[in-house]
């Protein structure tokens, strides 16, 4: 089964369909792939949707360029596909059709308009990015290995969705933009053409806060029992000492009622105790009520 990051990748490639997204989406894939020089592009992605797609938008904007395609096949591990444009010729070839500095990416990043940006981050993305499971965490990043291109990046997004403001840190090399508040991962994935991905998050979120929320009721309603029956317990050995001395016949005729109803029912709570009487009491009138048998057990405790 593929991975949430995967599947997110492929709702992304299915979300790229007009000319102009296109030629955006491979620009960014061709801005955030790991290997770029001026002899040799390689692209490289676990992710079969964009494996599939690659080779076509390739062709669409350089029909006569060349590459080779390998498929790697890993045991235990996602295999891999990779596309590699080799040669001087090749490669300027390929950033002349899509209008990139080979010597200065970031000023291509500068110069996109808002929607062309938008699917070139999407580009930038899938072939460099990934996103954690929302059952596990609230986890996107990219890691970029030009760090003047992932400020420049940075810098952009900003610009144009303020709302969305990726972090950055530094991780073998490589500066990686981050996000991890799972409302910013939202948008984020919503503005790059994931929305799918991004109501699973939202979901999961809604998901983790009612459970949290279950937990502690159940929590605070098991300390509530445990004072309950601790409670009981405390004023069962106060009436046993009143018992053991004087006798239970020295108190009061109310004191004597709720005794015998508590020595009868250890654990019940003082409503259930109130509604036992006769009259039935109120909960603060069977506290009242306890708080007396407990003031005249401390008395008598020296004596036992």
């Amino acid at each position: 089964m593929a991975s949430f990051s995967n599947q997110t990748k492929q709702e992304i490639c299915g979300s790229i369909r007009k000319p102009a997204e296109r030629r955006s989406f491979l620009t960014g894939i061709l801005l955030g792939t790991r290997r770029f020089s001026a002899d040799e592009i390689v692209f490289q992605t676990e992710c079969e949707a964009l494996a599939v797609l690659l080779p076509q938008l390739i062709q669409s904007a350089a029909p006569q360029l060349r590459f080779d395609t390998e498929f790697r096949s890993r045991s235990s591990k996602q295999p891999v596909w990779c596309f590699t444009v080799t040669g001087a010729a090749q490669t300027a070839a390929l950033c002349k059709a899509l209008s990139i500095s080979q010597a200065q990416r970031t000023e291509t990043v500068r110069t996109l308009s808002p929607q062309a940006f938008e699917a070139a981050l999407a580009g930038c993305f899938v072939i460099s990015g990934s996103v954690t499971d929302p059952e596990r965490g609230y986890h996107l990043e990219m890691a970029i290995p030009d760090a003047a291109l992932a400020e420049a990046l940075r810098e952009k997004l900003a610009d144009i969705q303020p709302d969305i403001p990726l972090k950055t840190t530094v991780r073998k090399g490589d500066t990686v933009l981050y996000l991890k508040q799972n409302e910013q991962i939202c948008d984020a994935l919503t503005y790059i053409g994931a929305p799918n991905a991004s109501m699973s998050l939202a979901e999961q979120q809604i998901y983790k806060s009612f459970r949290s929320q279950t937990n502690r009721r159940t929590n605070c309603d098991l300390a509530n029992i445990d004072k309950t029956i601790a409670a009981g317990m405390q004023q069962v050995r106060d009436i046993e000492l009143i018992r053991d001395t004087v006798g239970l016949d020295q108190l009061p005729e109310n004191l004597r009622e709720i005794a015998a109803i508590r020595l009868r029912d250890p654990e019940a709570s003082l409503t259930d105790l109130g509604l036992q009487c006769n009259p039935p009491l109120s909960r603060s009138g069977v506290h009242h009520r306890m708080q007396r048998i407990s003031e005249i057990a401390k008395k008598l405790a020296p004596h036992a």
